[in-house]
């Protein structure tokens, strides 16, 4: 048997291995982090990412998903063309972006209500003119079907912050300032591996200049920023509420536990940055609706095989997960993990790659902006009526991602011409659900009786009873996972 490398179930294996290590690497650093840093310099040091995170969905233009799409459209021989032109307009907003963090960390510090923010956003201002030129890489690689050169990418840049974040910390100075200048050294490493493999895949390939303009491009592109200045706003709005009205101290807490399943991101991602391209060339080349429905609906039963099981056994056992992780101080961080799990069981494929190569990025951009004023209204009611519960900012946060989601669904339905019912394989995925309920209820109660008290103890025979038994019912219902296996191999 030998692997079908350009597979796009392959390209997103190993995308989920890249987001695999990743997270591993990532998880690793949070946890010696959480540990070594004070509670509020750990909190400083989330609010830097928070900072850079939201405003770089503004600096990025919306313009990462543009390599997929056009990459997709032009031949391989103007490929480097087209990576240098948006390289070098990346490296042009990257300078910008550092400018505004460097000459505005006093607002955003003013603004987070922490002193200590602004010199940590100083120092790390610099970072965008490294990071931001390396955007596209995984949507370049999965373009050409190199998605394992990524994966590669992500375990070097994942190394260069262990050596230069953590390592640091935990050998010479356990502060906040001595983390964020080890970031700043790891982005600068990033950015010399990452252009270096970018422009490996243009070594042998006789190169030609590409007729696709810039206008072009930011014509994609600025509606996607539209969408992301709202998503600015979907994203950061329960992050800036809790900072401002519950302290650093529990901001810390949330951001530890307020996260998707990071085995279901990795899932979706990879899907999204696979499917883009592959929807793109389908309505490029007139493929007709039914071909595109097929196509959804097989990569939502994959992908619930997946994330259903792993979602509903994190939101059972969320208490002693956070404190193996984050240690006994953050096992109040179990509850907002437990209620984003709605957002796992729902988003079981990425629509947005859909909308997208549909050519609905308008209306892509009016659902976020209906969800940002949802999102900002409802949360900033909550924080004067439920003054002492921050758990009603990620409740309200979860409802509008869902109600933003079931309008996207409502767009692809309207363009194809076809009812949700018909484009959602309803009796597929509660199958599933109950299968994935009923395996992990069942090992909960049974650990129960047992009166465990180790969180690892708990994991590892929840993890594995969960799956004996998720797998038992999976035979009884005649749910199979044989079909990941001959996708893979043939």
């Amino acid at each position: 048997m030998k692997l079908n490398n350009g597979s796009n179930t392959v390209q997103a294996v190993w995308l989920g291995a890249g987001s695999l290590v990743s997270f591993s690497f990532g998880i690793v650093s949070a946890a010696i982090l959480s540990r070594y840093l004070s509670k509020s310099d750990y909190g400083t040091y989330k609010q830097v990412l928070y900072v850079y995170n939201t405003l770089l969905v503004v600096f990025s233009l919306g313009m990462p998903r543009a390599y997929s799409y056009f990459l997709a459209r032009a031949p391989i021989e103007e490929g480097k063309s087209i990576v240098r032109k948006m390289n070098g307009l990346f490296l042009a907003l990257g300078i910008v972006f550092a400018l505004v963090l460097f000459c505005a960390s006093s607002i955003f510090a003013d603004a987070l209500k922490n002193p200590n923010l602004k010199e940590n956003l100083q120092l790390f201002s610099i970072t965008p003119v490294f990071l931001l030129p390396l955007l596209g890489i995984e949507s370049i690689m999965v373009t050409y079907k190199k998605a394992h050169i990524n994966t590669v990418y992500v375990i070097f840049s994942r190394l260069f912050s262990l050596l230069c974040v953590v390592a640091p910390v935990i050998c010479f100075d356990a502060s906040v300032y001595m983390a964020i200048g080890g970031f700043v050294i790891s982005s600068l490493l990033c950015c010399l591996l990452g252009l270096y493999l970018e422009n490996s895949l243009f070594f042998n390939i006789q190169k030609r200049t590409t007729n696709i303009r810039i206008s072009e491009i930011l014509k994609f592109s600025i509606p996607l920023l539209v969408a992301s200045l709202w998503g600015i706003i979907i994203s950061s709005a329960n992050q800036f509420f809790v900072s401002r009205y519950w302290g650093n101290e529990t901001f810390a807490e949330f951001s530890n536990g307020f996260i998707e399943l990071p085995f279901a991101s990795m899932v979706i991602s990879a899907a999204a940055t696979v499917l883009l391209p592959v929807f793109s060339k389908m309505v490029y080349e007139h493929a007709d609706s039914v071909s595109i429905i097929d196509l959804w609906k097989s990569v939502a039963i994959k992908s619930a095989k997946i994330i259903f099981p792993l979602a509903v056994f994190a939101c059972f056992f969320a208490e002693p997960i956070m404190i193996l992780l984050y240690g006994e101080q953050y096992a109040n961080s179990a509850i907002y993990f437990q209620i984003i799990t709605v957002v796992n069981l729902v988003r079981i494929v990425p629509y947005a790659p859909v909308v997208m190569a549909l050519g609905k990025v308008k209306a892509y951009a009016n659902v976020h902006l209906i969800t940002a004023i949802m999102i900002v209204v409802l949360e900033f009611i909550s924080v004067h009526l439920f003054s002492e519960e921050p758990y009603v900012i990620a409740i309200i946060s979860v409802i509008c991602t869902v109600f933003s989601l079931f309008l996207q669904i409502r767009i692809i339905c309207s363009t194809l011409r076809t009812s949700i019912q018909a484009l959602i394989p309803y009796s597929d995925l509660f199958c599933l659900l109950c299968c994935s309920i009923t395996a992990s209820c069942l090992t909960k109660f049974l650990l129960s009786l047992l009166l465990i008290h180790s969180s690892l103890l708990i994991l590892i025979i929840g993890g594995i009873g969960s799956i004996l038994l998720y797998f038992l019912l999976c035979k009884w219902a005649k749910i199979s996972y044989k079909d990941f296996t001959l996708i893979l191999w043939r």
